[in-house]
């Protein structure tokens, strides 16, 4: 016969299990929240004057519903400025320049032409159209601030180049992302930088 002691460990339910999502990752698009650039337009346009809204507090429409922030370090600049002096690398900081203040001139559409043809196969102008005068809306008063500042880590080859563009909403925040460019029939145009897809075109770096 058992004895007391052994009859009440018996009778003590087994521990409950861990909670099943207590450990569990989160979803996929979470985890890749701070690769990709902020903020996500009405047509699903992510550019990168977005970032710039997740910097200000999105001017006087406020942050982009489903936009996921993420602190990030400040960037830092390695060696001296990049200035460039061949034809390819004054044609790259152009191109980066105006990914940024075509907007705030009011010239968002004309950039369309300035993107390779790939991207211009996975992002209908329409689309894009409709992500620019999003863009034009959420960040209100900051819009005239938006501003180019550098680029850094400038990669250039024979047909391709890639670097990491530094903007800003002056006097207020700076934000850095990946950028890439491609040649195509021998003229610049900024290609779509690793692990975008649709109308994404940047890859937040921080900001």
């Amino acid at each position: 016969m058992p004895r007391r002691s052994e009859r009440r460990r018996r009778r003590q339910p087994p521990p409950a299990p861990p909670a099943a999502d207590a450990a569990a990752p989160g979803p996929a698009f979470l985890r890749r929240g701070d690769v990709l650039i902020a903020g996500v337009l009405g047509g699903g346009v992510v550019l990168i004057v977005i970032i710039a809204v997740a910097l200000s507090g999105g001017g006087d429409g406020g942050t982009p519903a489903g936009q996921q922030t993420t602190p990030a370090p400040a960037p830092t600049t390695a060696g001296p400025p990049f200035s460039p002096v061949t034809d390819d690398e004054k044609a790259v900081q152009e191109l980066a320049r105006r990914s940024i203040e075509t907007l705030p001139e009011g010239q968002w559409p004309s950039l369309y032409d300035s993107f390779t043809p790939e991207f211009r196969q996975r992002c209908p102008q329409e689309q894009f159209n409709e992500g620019g005068v999003k863009a034009e809306q959420d960040l209100g008063a900051d819009l005239a601030l938006l501003s180019f500042k550098r680029l850094e880590q400038v990669t250039v080859t024979e047909t391709t180049a890639s670097a990491v563009i530094v903007g800003e909403v002056r006097g207020k925040s700076e934000y850095t992302v990946q950028a890439g460019f491609a040649k195509a029939d021998g003229v610049w145009k900024i290609a779509p930088a690793p692990n975008t897809q649709g109308c994404e075109a940047f890859s937040r770096l921080s900001g």
